[in-house]
């Protein structure tokens, strides 16, 4: 893989939307990442993220992704208008794992049904396919989470297929929907 094709090679630290500060995180953002992750909401939705949360864990999160060179495509999601933290986003390379690169997202709680995961996902993979030569890339969500698969087919997502994943929260193995969002999808996600 060339290195402009390798999505941790991105050179990136702050992407703007109508309503989003998509920016690089640090460590001032911990407190606000542990109030809203310490959510089962959340976290029954993500197969990593530890439930409960606790404060040492964003700080944990914070530190792994400022020293992994992997993680530079690692985001905190905040609002423009008041530089709020709502969430986390990122692209990512994980070969061995997925057959793609592959997007991530959350979003806090307080901040469901305002579109705010959609602006942040549709930022992401506009900045993927504007910043490698590549043509496909990947998303996921658990299948029970409709609200993440109507974000990910607003961007393009196409399903592909389902796979076990094992969550932390839950103690047992889920059902995950992988979705494939090629250069032309989101094309044509972009024209709808």
């Amino acid at each position: 893989m060339t290195e402009m094709n390798r999505v941790c090679d991105i050179d990136c630290e702050i992407l703007t939307t109508e309503r989003l500060i998509i920016r690089q995180p640090h460590r001032d953002d911990a407190e606000d990442m542990a109030l809203l992750a310490n959510n089962f909401e959340i976290a029954k939705n993500l197969a990593r993220m530890p439930y409960p949360y606790f404060d040492a864990d964003a700080r944990d999160f914070l530190k792994k992704i400022t020293l992994d060179a992997d993680s530079a495509c690692t985001f905190a999601i905040t609002k423009s208008d008041n530089g709020r933290f709502i969430g986390v986003c990122g692209l990512h390379d994980a070969t061995g794992i997925h057959e793609h690169p592959y997007m991530g997202y959350w979003i806090g709680e307080p901040y469901w049904g305002q579109g705010y995961a959609t602006e942040a996902a549709g930022a992401l993979i506009d900045l993927y396919f504007k910043t490698t030569s590549r043509d496909t890339m990947m998303a996921s969500c658990m299948s029970i989470n409709d609200a993440s698969r109507r974000v990910i087919e607003k961007c393009g997502g196409k399903y592909w297929k389902s796979e076990d994943a094992f969550s932390n929260t839950l103690g047992k193995n889920q059902k995950i929907d992988k979705f494939r969002i090629s250069r032309s999808s989101w094309m044509e996600a972009l024209a709808a």
